[in-house]
């Protein structure tokens, strides 16, 4: 029995496992997203090759909102308009930025000649300090596929469980020496090799170590999301723009002067403290095997016995081959195809068997530095290329030296300053963390590998993951990947009143139905180790990153 898994494009969403009356907190369903099969032949495949409290001073800049339905289509403009939150008069400038996200159904709103944003900057700026003339602003909008929506109330669940994911805009105000990015290439210039446009979320914290706090290291937190597809809404294959508003004294209002594309977007702040929860729903495969032999994201050998018990051989796809038609016919899974993630732990790793909870302990592993790879293929074969498995090598969304070459949207939107770099921000000057993110080497010989298939997610308020509750001026970040996105809108409505228009302020988030990544700090355990950086991608269905950022 060989597996064999596609090599498609990580855009594709992936397939779900089903395993019925489990005792965690996971409910396996019937999958509908392909990526993993079994088969008795092999197909010639393309080879591919804990909370963090922080010291620095917090940036105050920031204001979040959130606007959720489940009926877009009986949402009007003036339904969110009137419910705009009060904008202090220091956000009511230049030095602010609005970041808009909208959801597809909403998204002829994005549109610069819609009325929604232009009065939309009209009513934040509306407080803006009077000069003569008043300076233009700028604005952010991006379409992503859908935001997270957990339940606070029984009301708020339908009759196919919990509602998780919903249409609807998320608003976030930034510093705008913050944001940085850069213009996308003329649609005639571009090629496949093209980038996917990508949204970056920073958060900056300081980490002390020692009771006199004399020792003071540099933490960053960060996402990545991948956007909404909406070739099929306005022509553009994705919906990233740059946008600035001037002052126009014969409507006395602001009026759109300027339109970018965008291909990246960053967002930076500074924090006093980012706390970080996971929502991973995976479900074990196998047993946790050591690294025998790899190279570059493929992996050669495993040790046939578990836990570094022996250091004997066996094909990386043996216990694959083995495990999942059984888990299949033991679950009836219908479709015999399922999504695969291989979790890899370093050596020094001995979360292990601290918890009888298998999710507990993937948290843990993930906080402390474990890396979630999508199986793409492998399986059969023979000689040197018997049993081989493909991993996704990808962790980051950004290029080690991408990010200084991003400038702020004033320059990009200046026919002068288009194309002269930015200096980077001053903290950016010298690196003090080590990277541990490498795509040359996935894994390597003495790490730890383990299986996980994708099961439905729970996100009852009773099994989330519990963060410090939210203080003054905190705001609370979702991000993740869309569970079920083959559910019609007006199936995901079914049971809410005629309509349906919850608001959430200091909430902000986004979910994507491809791919996001996070990178979070490592806190050394001796004062004298430097923190590092952990990435990983995630594209698990229904999987959750929240930060609380105060």
């Amino acid at each position: 029995m060989s597996v064999i898994l596609g090599s498609v494009p990580p855009a594709i969403p992936a397939r779900l496992a089903i395993k019925p009356k489990l005792p965690n907190p996971f409910q396996l369903m019937s999958g509908r997203r392909q990526l993993l099969q079994l088969s008795p032949c092999l197909r010639k495949r393309p080879q591919r090759c804990f909370a963090t409290q922080a010291k620095a001073a917090a940036d105050h800049g920031l204001l979040a909102h959130t606007w959720l339905t489940r009926t877009p289509k009986e949402i009007t403009p003036d339904d969110v308009l009137s419910s705009l939150p009060s904008i202090p008069p220091s956000f009511a400038g230049p030095d602010h930025i609005p970041i808009l996200l909208l959801t597809p159904s909403l998204a002829q709103w994005a549109d610069t000649t819609d009325s929604f944003f232009e009065q939309c900057i009209n009513r934040l700026y509306c407080k803006a300090p009077t000069s003569d003339p008043p300076e233009p602003v700028h604005a952010i909008v991006a379409i992503v596929d859908k935001l997270p929506d957990t339940p606070s109330a029984p009301k708020d669940i339908t009759d196919n469980g919990t509602v998780t994911e919903s249409e609807g805009i998320s608003l976030l105000f930034a510093r705008t020496a913050n944001t940085q990015g850069r213009a996308a290439a003329p649609r005639r210039l571009r090629s496949s090799e093209t980038e996917e446009p990508a949204l970056v979320f920073s958060f900056q914290a300081g980490i002390s170590h020692g009771s006199d706090n004399t020792s003071l290291q540099r933490a960053v937190h960060e996402v990545g999301l991948r956007l909404a597809n909406t070739l099929f809404i306005n022509g553009n294959e994705n919906t990233l723009f740059g946008t600035r508003w001037s002052y126009d004294p014969s409507s006395s209002s602001f009026t759109v002067d300027q339109s970018v594309e965008l291909s990246r977007c960053r967002i930076a702040s500074t924090a006093n403290s980012v706390h970080n929860a996971f929502e991973l729903p995976l479900h074990p495969v196998g047993q946790r095997r050591e690294v025998i032999s790899s190279m570059g994201n493929v992996i050669r050998q495993l040790a046939k016995h578990p836990n570094g018990t022996s250091k004997d051989p066996m094909p990386a796809s043996s216990e694959l081959e083995k495990e999942l038609p059984r888990y299949i016919e033991e679950h009836n899974v219908t479709d015999h195809r399922v999504s695969v993630w291989a979790l890899v732990e370093p050596p020094s790793s001995n979360l292990q068997g601290e918890s009888d909870d298998f999710q507990t302990n993937l948290v843990r592993s993930v906080q402390a530095g474990g890396k979630l790879h999508r199986v793409m293929s492998g399986g059969g074969g023979w000689g040197k290329k018997q049993g081989l498995l493909s991993l996704d090598y990808e962790t980051k969304f950004l290029g080690p030296y991408e990010r200084n070459e991003f400038i702020t949207l004033d320059k990009i939107l200046s026919p002068i300053g288009a194309s002269t770099a930015q200096t980077a921000p001053p903290f950016e000057e010298k690196p003090i963390i080590d990277d541990l993110s490498s795509l040359s080497q996935v894994a390597r010989a003495g790490d730890y590998i383990q299986f996980y298939v994708s099961v439905e997610p729970d996100h009852a308020q009773s099994s989330r993951p519990k963060l410090p509750d939210s203080r003054e001026g905190a705001i609370s970040y979702q991000f993740g990947i869309v569970f079920d996105n083959e559910m019609p809108i007006d199936q995901a409505g079914n049971g809410v009143p005629h309509k349906d228009l919850r608001v959430k302020p200091n909430c902000f988030g986004a979910l994507s139905e491809k791919a996001m990544t996070y990178s979070q700090p490592i806190v050394p355990m001796r004062p004298e180790q430097e923190t590092v950086e952990s990435g990983t991608k995630l594209d698990i269905p229904g999987c959750r990153v929240n930060l609380v950022v105060s």
